[in-house]
């Protein structure tokens, strides 16, 4: 037979024990990597391309084939990486060149993980589909 349960102590148990680091500041907002954030940088980064490698072709001090030339693309994207760092955490020029063209070719945030939030129903459908009718 055992205490009954008006009488045990509930604090001598061990999930009581565990103790969790308080957290230091409450987050707000959505979380530094979130898809929203990045796809907005991404449209911003993609009308300020063109414009921006349009600009450095017309500034070009070094002549082409050069030991010091830097190819025109590789500029512009190490400006858009270093205003864009805050937003996309770790990235240099060349993540930040095939994220770009992965945005553009509608492969970074495939179809088929994107849920359309107006028909909850048929995607409830989808994901948990009804057990078939059995016979008696």
């Amino acid at each position: 037979m055992g205490v009954p349960f008006d009488q045990q102590r509930l604090q001598d148990d061990s999930p009581w024990h565990v103790r969790h680091d308080l957290p230091t500041k409450k987050g707000r907002g959505r979380p530094p990597n979130h898809p929203a954030l990045e796809d907005f940088t991404l449209e911003q980064i993609d009308r300020i391309y063109p414009w921006l490698c349009r600009r450095l072709k017309a500034d070009q001090a070094a002549p082409l084939r050069t030991a010091d030339h830097i190819a025109t693309s590789e500029r512009a994207y190490g400006l858009l990486a270093s205003w864009a760092h805050k937003r996309l955490k770790n990235i240099d020029w060349k993540s930040l060149r095939n994220k770009h063209t992965h945005w553009k070719n509608g492969r970074l945030h495939p179809d088929d993980r994107c849920r359309d939030s107006e028909d909850f129903e048929a995607e409830i459908e989808r994901q948990f589909p009804r057990p078939p009718v059995r016979a008696p």
